[in-house]
């Protein structure tokens, strides 16, 4: 008998995906909940963290009312595993905070303590999606530069591609981020490729950066109807070529290898933001 996905990954440790965009508005939290469903299909055991701190709504497009919520864990009142909602999805959210400003800029022990409390679910999981904020807050720069690999979703518009270089200016040059698969949202074939290839260009020509393009999504009456009904595009049966691109998108995405060197689990995602974190001098095989 053949491994499972979920037993072949569980040996490895989970991956991690951070789901990032320079703007809000562009179907960040679209595709990461159908990244998420898809590979509960695949047969992954997957767990969304909702890490828009305090403007957080992937429970709000699940349909999920949680009893809890990250706040209650960065307060010290619960643990990360029990606040953990499960969708009828076949995938787990750890729903983020809302209407806390308090939770839009963590100090360090707050990350720390965010990443420590993950790192007790690796066992659990074949997959961590973290779906930042929109922008170049603290927050986003974190959780983006602490996870293997990066995604980055915006639309072919100028404004959705200025701020979407600004964050690939700001991770590659200060957080040392190389490497950035790259989806477009709301646009057509043509209209994507020739986006991502502006945004090449510019990239090619000022930064030292790689862009792997995984494709795009097209403008659907259809999705606006399941967001509003809280349901996945996957679930509706008429024959939309929305859900046939939207399929092979995160089926790309998936499908991807690790980009950042390391040991593929929550374990070098902790330590690499903690060593980060820490002064000169007191990294790893540093002196005193």
């Amino acid at each position: 008998m053949s491994l499972t996905q979920h037993e072949q990954h569980k040996s490895r440790g989970p991956r991690v995906i951070a789901v990032s965009s320079g703007k809000g508005g562009v179907g960040k939290t679209f595709l990461s909940v159908h990244l998420a469903a898809r590979a509960a299909e695949k047969g992954l055991r997957p767990l969304l963290l909702d890490a828009n701190l305090g403007l957080a709504n992937v429970d709000v497009m699940l349909g999920v009312t949680p009893q809890a919520t990250i706040n209650d864990v960065i307060q010290g009142s619960a643990k990360m595993e029990s606040i953990i909602a499960s969708t009828r999805h076949g995938f787990d959210v750890v729903p983020g905070g809302c209407g806390l400003s308090e939770l839009t800029v963590l100090d360090a022990n707050h990350q720390r303590l965010v990443l420590d409390e993950l790192e007790t679910l690796a066992d659990h999981y074949d997959l961590v999606l973290i779906d930042t904020a929109a922008g170049i807050g603290e927050n986003v720069l974190y959780f983006t530069s602490s996870s293997q690999s990066v995604l980055l979703t915006l639309a072919a518009e100028p404004t959705s591609l200025t701020n979407t270089y600004a964050l690939i200016k700001v991770l590659s040059r200060e957080r040392h981020v190389r490497r950035f698969m790259v989806a477009i949202n709301q646009a057509d074939r043509e209209e994507a490729e020739f986006a991502f290839h502006r945004l090449q260009s510019v990239c090619d020509h000022y930064l030292h950066v790689y862009l792997d393009y995984v494709g795009h999504i097209p403008s659907s009456p259809d999705i606006g109807r399941c967001i509003q009904g809280q349901r996945l595009l996957f679930e509706r049966n008429e024959n939309d070529p929305a859900i046939a691109d939207l399929t092979s998108l995160v089926d790309t995405v998936l499908d991807r290898p690790v980009t950042l060197d390391g040991n593929g689990n929550l374990q070098f995602f902790w330590q690499h933001n903690l060593s980060a974190a820490l002064p000169v001098g007191t990294q790893a095989g540093a002196g005193v």
